[in-house]
C-alpha cells in the first residue's frame, strides 16, 4: 500500500509543470513510512536537475547538494542525510518538496515540531513549496499560527490540493478553477486523467467554458488533444 501510494504521488509531482521548470530540485528523504521521495530523485537525476538534501546541526537545517543517494548517511534520528559537505543552499529556479504530519484543506501544515521549514523558507524566499502527504494525513482542520509557512500545494495519491487563499481568493476563477495557467494546467490534466473522461464532461459538471480554459492554456503552449484527453 505504501509503495503504491508513493507512487501515485510522485508520479503526479513529477509531471507537475514546476517540477519541469525547477533547475533545483530541495526534497526531503523519505523516513518511517512518510510519502516516498527516492522515485522523484531519481528522476531529477535522469532529467539533469541539482538534488539537494537537508541536514540539521542543532536547531539549523541547511541544504546540501548531491549526486547520488549513496552519499546518504543516518544523522539525526536516524533521517538520511548528506554524509559530506559538499555545495550548501544554492542555485535558483528552486522546488521545495515538503514533507508534514498533517495537512488541511488550505495548505496549514503541522510539522514535527522543530520548525526548521518554517526558519528556513524565511530566509529563502521565493521557492516554490509543494508537500507530499497522504490522503490519511489530510484533515478537516489543523492548528496553526499566522507566521507559519504554507505550501502552495499538497499533492496525495489521490488528488491535488491547492493554497489559493492569497488575495481571498482571487486566484480563483469563479468555477474553483486556478487562474494560474500552470495551475490551471496541472488542476485540469489531473482531473481529466483521474475523473472525466473528456474535456467536456469536465465543463458541464464545473460549470467551466471550455475556451476560457483552452484559451488560457493555449498563451503558454498547450492545446487540448482530443485522443489522449489532455493538454500537452
Amino acid at each position: 500500500m505504501w509503495r503504491k501510494a508513493s507512487g501515485d504521488i510522485a508520479a503526479a509531482a513529477v509531471s507537475h509543470p514546476w517540477f519541469s521548470e525547477a533547475r533545483e530540485i530541495y526534497t526531503y528523504v523519505d523516513y518511517n513510512r512518510e510519502a516516498g521521495t527516492r522515485r522523484i530523485i531519481e528522476t531529477a537525476f535522469a532529467q539533469g536537475k541539482n538534488v539537494w538534501v537537508p541536514k540539521v546541526t542543532g536547531k539549523t537545517m541547511h541544504f546540501y547538494r548531491i549526486e547520488s543517494l549513496t552519499e546518504l548517511r543516518p544523522g539525526t534520528c536516524g533521517i538520511l542525510e548528506p554524509a559530506g559537505d559538499g555545495p550548501m543552499d544554492g542555485g535558483d529556479a528552486v522546488l521545495m518538496l515538503m514533507p508534514g504530519v498533517a495537512f488541511d484543506g488550505q495548505c496549514h501544515r503541522v510539522g514535527y515540531g522543530g520548525g526548521y521549514y518554517d526558519r528556513y523558507l524565511a530566509e529563502h524566499p521565493g521557492f516554490r513549496m509543494m508537500a507530499l502527504a497522504f490522503e490519511f494525513q489530510i484533515l478537516p482542520e489543523v492548528p496553526y499560527e499566522e507566521h507559519d509557512i504554507r505550501p502552495e500545494i499538497v499533492i496525495t495519491e489521490k488528488r491535488m490540493i491547492i493554497n489559493c487563499c492569497e488575495g481571498e481568493g482571487e486566484q480563483d476563477m469563479p468555477t474553483g478553477l486556478p487562474k494560474d495557467p500552470l495551475l490551471l494546467l496541472s488542476v485540469v490534466n489531473t482531473k481529466l486523467r483521474d475523473y472525466y473522461p473528456a474535456l467536456d464532461a469536465l465543463c458541464e459538471d464545473m460549470g467551466a467554458d471550455r475556451d476560457e480554459i483552452i484559451d488560457t492554456l493555449r498563451e503558454i503552449g498547450y492545446e487540448y488533444d482530443e485522443g489522449r484527453k489532455q493538454f500537452v
